[in-house]
C-alpha cells in the first residue's frame, strides 16, 4: 500500500489542501448543491427514453446478470471451451501458419478461461509477419494477462495500443481494465493506474469538452461513463496525494464539462452531475438517517442511524442490481470487524411514489435472509436515499466522525479496494481478487 502521511481517504485534510484548491471544491460543492435545488426542465422524448432505459441496461451490463439457466449453459460452453483449448494448444505447432484460426484459439481459450495458453497462442499470432488482426489481438492479449493476474504485463500490452491505434471505445475498455486490476494494488501498481489515468484524460476530456463521446466499430462508451472514469482517475489521483497539486485545474475542468452545451438536456447530464456530486460530498455534513430495518419478521418502525461518532459503512442498492449480493460478501469478507448497513428506498427499486409494497419487502426479506448476519439490511426515506447521489448500484460509502470519506459506485475490484483502504482493519490489498465485482463492458 502507500504510504500516506497526508491527504489519506477520499477526502483531504484540511491541513493537506492547497488554499486553490480548498476554495475551489467549496465553491463547486456550492454550485452543486444549487443543481439540486433546480428543478430540471423535462427531456426530449429520445434522451427520456435512454434515461429510462438506463437502470435495465445498467443491470444488463453487470456479471452477476443471467438467469439459472443462462448460467448453466454458459458453465457448459466454459467446460468445453476449457478442454478444447488445453487439447488444441498440446501441439504448439497447430494452425501455425493460419491466422485466423490462431485468433479464433486465442478466443476460446479465453472463453474457457485458461488464460496462459490463450497469451502463448497470441503471442504467436501476433509474432506472424502481418498479423491481418493485430489490433484485436492486443486487446485479448489484454484480458488473457489480466485473467493471470499480471497488470503489469497487461499495461505493455495497453502501451502498445496507445502507440499505434487511435484512440477508441475497445481501447478505453481495456485501460479500464488495467487500471482496476492496478490501482490500490501495491506502489509500482498504482503508479501504471495513474499513468493510464493520465492517457485516459488526455484523450478523454478534451472529447467531453466538445460534447463528444467515443465509438468503435464493435461498441461506444458514453459521455457518463467517461465522465465516470475521469472521476475515478482524479479520486485515485487524491489518495495518492497527488490531487493538491493538481485539483484546482483538474476540478475546472470536470466542472465545466457540466456546463457544456451539448450535454444540457441530454440523458448524460444527471448521471455526469451525480458523479460529480458524489466526488465532492467529502465536504458536506451528514445528517442522522431514519432507518427501517428489514428482518425475518418484516419491517421495524423507523429509528435514527447516527453517522457521527464511529466509521459507517453504507452499501446503497436496488433489487434490481444483480451485483449486490457478491459485492456485500466480498466487502464483509475482507472487513470482518465491520457492519455493514445496505441501504435503499421503495422508490429507488420501482421509481414510482416512495412507499411500501408487500411484494418489495418480501424480496428485501429474502435478501437480508441471503447476506451475511454482518449486513443489516435498511430502507431510508428516498430523500435521504438521493442525499447520496446513489444512481448507479451497487455504490460504496464509508462515513467517519459525520463526513464521507468514500463515495463511489462500486464497479469493479479497484473500487472494492479504493473503499476498503478507508476502512479499519479490513484487507485492501486483495490484488485482483475481486472478480465478482468486475464491471462489465
Amino acid at each position: 500500500m502507500i504510504m500516506r502521511s497526508c491527504c489519506v481517504n477520499w477526502g483531504w485534510p484540511r491541513a493537506c489542501w492547497s488554499k486553490p484548491a480548498a476554495i475551489l471544491l467549496v465553491l463547486l460543492v456550492g454550485v452543486s448543491g444549487a443543481l439540486d435545488a433546480q428543478q430540471p426542465a423535462p427531456l426530449p422524448p429520445s434522451e427520456a427514453f435512454t434515461a429510462a432505459m438506463a437502470p435495465y441496461n445498467a443491470a444488463r451490463a453487470q456479471p452477476n446478470d443471467l438467469t439459472d439457466a443462462d448460467t448453466l449453459a454458459l458453465g457448459v460452453g466454459v467446460a468445453h471451451a476449457a478442454h478444447d483449448c488445453v487439447a488444441t494448444t498440446v501441439d504448439p505447432q497447430a494452425f501455425a501458419g493460419n491466422p485466423v484460426e490462431l485468433l479464433a484459439l486465442g478466443r476460446l481459450c479465453i472463453l474457457g478461461q485458461q488464460f496462459e495458453p490463450a497469451r502463448a497462442t497470441l503471442v504467436r499470432y501476433l509474432a506472424l509477419p502481418e498479423p491481418p488482426e493485430r489490433e484485436v489481438a492486443l486487446l485479448l492479449l489484454v484480458r488473457s494477462l489480466l485473467g493471470m493476474k499480471d497488470p503489469g504485463a497487461a499495461n505493455a500490452q495497453a502501451q502498445s495500443l496507445l502507440r499505434d491505434y487511435p484512440y477508441d471505445a475497445q481501447i478505453h475498455y481495456a485501460i479500464d481494465s488495467v487500471i482496476d486490476a492496478s490501482e490500490e494494488v501495491n506502489d509500482e501498481l498504482n503508479r501504471t493506474a495513474l499513468q493510464l489515468c493520465a492517457q485516459q484524460g488526455k484523450n478523454t476530456l478534451p472529447l467531453l469538452l466538445q460534447g463528444k463521446a467515443l465509438s468503435a466499430a464493435t461498441g461506444s462508451a458514453s459521455a457518463s461513463m467517461l465522465y465516470a472514469d475521469a472521476l475515478r482517475c482524479a479520486a485515485l489521483d487524491q489518495a495518492s496525494g497527488d490531487l493538491a497539486a493538481n485539483g484546482p485545474q483538474q476540478l475546472r475542468t470536470l466542472h465545466a464539462i457540466l456546463e457544456v452545451p451539448a450535454w444540457q438536456h441530454s440523458a448524460e447530464l444527471s448521471p455526469m452531475e451525480e458523479a460529480f456530486a458524489r466526488f465532492v460530498m467529502t465536504a458536506v455534513p451528514l445528517p442522522t438517517l431514519q432507518a427501517q430495518a428489514v428482518s425475518a419478521t418484516g419491517l421495524a418502525p423507523p429509528r435514527p442511524l447516527p453517522l457521527g461518532q464511529r466509521t459507517v459503512t453504507l452499501v446503497p442498492f436496488t433489487l434490481w442490481a444483480p451485483s449486490t449480493i457478491s459485492v456485500l460478501q466480498t466487502l464483509v469478507a475482507s472487513a470482518p470487524q465491520q457492519t455493514v448497513y445496505a441501504i435503499t428506498s421503495w422508490r429507488a427499486n420501482t421509481g414510482g411514489a416512495d412507499t411500501p409494497s408487500r411484494e418489495m419487502l418480501n424480496s428485501l426479506e429474502a435478501l437480508q435472509a441471503a447476506l451475511p448476519a454482518k449486513v443489516k439490511v435498511l430502507v431510508v426515506p428516498d430523500v435521504e436515499f438521493q442525499s447520496f447521489h446513489a444512481d448507479a448500484y451497487p455504490g460504496g460509502i464509508v462515513v467517519r466522525e459525520g463526513r464521507v470519506v468514500f463515495n463511489a459506485v462500486l464497479a469493479g475490484d479497484g473500487a472494492m479496494r479504493m473503499l476498503l483502504r478507508t476502512l479499519p482493519a479490513a484487507t485492501a490489498s486483495t490484488g485482483g481478487q475481486l472478480s465478482s465485482t468486475h464491471r462489465a463492458k
